[in-house]
């Protein structure tokens, strides 16, 4: 039997395209008009199916929780000064390149967690007035965060040994891009914070003050328990703090005046630092367990766009995304614990400044905070403490600046009256006097002399809640 005619053989494998369509048109052409409604139907279905499958892959891949850093394995044999600073410089790591780590990080980090800074800028003096730590465990589903004090004293050869001034002294030069200047100051902090608590964070958001108002708005309000004698007016920022006091839904401008006030025009109420930052702590929770709730997830799109106009982080949107997936729905009343840094007031060259107590910190750092597998140590902190014979000095650590430790006390003057506010310590300076620009600081603080012990605060121990002054002589 022939295979062909005329020895010709036909090009196998070619589909026909042409008959193909051929017959469709003539099948399509058959069908009723109810048919054809359904078939047409069926097939935008059919496409819309395609195109969702095809976003969630998409969506999939960039919806993603974030690489934990690594901590590179430690040298065979460290020098000196890692063994005696239970800390060492490590390279070869991206995020941690140059970083001076605990000795806790080596430990490895617990599955599950992760740490970040998060800090609100003041718009005019650039230092972060607001630092908090979190530690978020996705697995067990539980945020825990502790507020530090922005006048805690660390160890630097700076001018200013206030925390809150790192990040503004450290960006680097104007010329710089933005980007790079904030990454430089972010680092320079998340430094000082690993000092202070043992915990390296992962990473980081800068946060603008400003934007606060508006992702409460956006939320519709957050409700708040106010403190009361919230009245100030300060015509020369155009400040005016009217505040109603008790448990009320805020608006996004009342709740810049909320966390904006240090006290009121007859001083009879007067936030210091840790009440200040008492209430920015839990106002910010407040708006945490908003931000938890199922609903939030219809307002996304403004919240996003208002993170990707207020902040800076080196977290990407799709990170923060799935971590928001992760978390909605959390029991906010057991997933969520704040709490603040232990202190004692102190006082270096006029400026008041705070004292990190070691025991209580490393208490609260072990209990939900810690992300490493063991336990934080004394010998992972580098803290700033007051010695007997006066002056400062430095755990785990060489004094950055000789002079802090070379701080003489003149002795007690006979019948000085001491000025007290609600627990019996003497008072602190109105932090409106502590607030000025770093160049004005440094030069208020340029020259070394004696301290009187009118300077010098005893231990007051950590304000866990603020309290308005029984009256006014205490405020004063």
């Amino acid at each position: 039997m022939k295979e062909n005619q005329g020895g010709k053989r036909k090009a196998p494998g070619i589909f026909p395209v042409g008959a193909w369509w051929t017959r469709y048109r003539a099948w399509a052409a058959g069908l009723s008009r109810g048919q054809r409604v359904r078939y047409r139907v069926c097939q935008v279905l059919a496409i819309l199916a395609v195109l969702l499958a095809a976003l969630a892959l998409y969506l999939h891949s960039w919806i993603r929780l974030p690489d934990v850093p690594s901590v590179p394995s430690p040298p065979d044999n460290p020098g000196p000064s890692d063994q005696s600073s239970g800390s060492q410089s490590l390279p070869g790591d991206l995020e941690y390149e140059g970083a001076e780590l605990p000795q806790v990080s080596r430990s490895g980090q617990k599955p599950g967690y992760y740490t970040f800074l998060v800090c609100g800028q003041d718009e005019v003096s650039g230092a972060t007035d607001t630092m908090l730590l979190f530690t978020y465990d996705t697995k067990g589903q539980r945020v825990s965060a502790i507020s530090l004090l922005r006048d805690t004293m660390i160890n630097t050869k700076a001018n200013s040994k206030r925390l809150n001034t790192v990040y503004a002294r450290n960006r680097g030069s104007q010329s710089l891009p933005e980007k790079e200047r904030v990454e430089n100051g972010m680092s320079a902090l998340k430094q000082e914070v690993s000092k202070l608590t043992g915990i390296y964070p992962n990473f980081y958001v800068l946060v603008e003050w400003d934007a606060i108002g508006e992702l409460v708005d956006a939320l519709g309000g957050v409700y708040f328990d106010v403190p009361p004698g919230m009245d100030y007016d300060d015509p020369y920022q155009d400040l005016h703090i009217h505040q109603e006091a008790g448990y009320r839904l805020l608006d996004g401008r009342d709740a810049m005046e909320v966390i904006r006030f240090r006290k009121n025009n007859d001083e009879s109420v007067v936030l210091y630092d840790a009440g200040r930052t008492q209430i920015q702590r839990d106002f910010l929770a407040a708006v945490l367990k908003k931000c938890l709730t199922p609903e939030i997830l219809l307002k996304l799109p403004a919240l996003v766009q208002i993170f990707v106009d207020n902040v800076d982080t080196d977290l990407t949107i799709g990170n923060i995304l799935a971590f928001a997936q992760l978390a909605v729905g959390m029991d906010t009343e057991n997933g969520l614990n704040f709490v603040s840094m232990p202190f004692d007031n102190a006082a270096y060259r006029g400026a008041s400044l705070t004292l990190a107590r070691q025991d209580e910190l490393l208490e609260l750092l072990n209990d939900g905070l810690n992300p490493y597998q063991d336990e934080i140590q004394a010998s992972d902190l580098q803290l700033m403490y007051r010695k007997r014979g006066g002056g400062y000095d430095v755990t785990n650590a060489e004094l950055a600046d000789p002079a802090m430790g070379r701080v003489t006390v003149s002795p007690p003057k006979n019948n000085e009256p001491e000025e007290t506010v609600g627990d019996g310590t003497e008072k602190p300076p109105d932090p409106e006097d502590t607030d000025g620009s770093q160049a004005e600081e440094d030069s208020a603080l340029s020259d070394l002399g004696t301290i009187d012990p009118g300077d010098i605060f005893p231990p007051t121990g950590a304000l866990e809640e603020w309290k308005e002054p029984a009256n006014s002589q205490e405020a004063a």
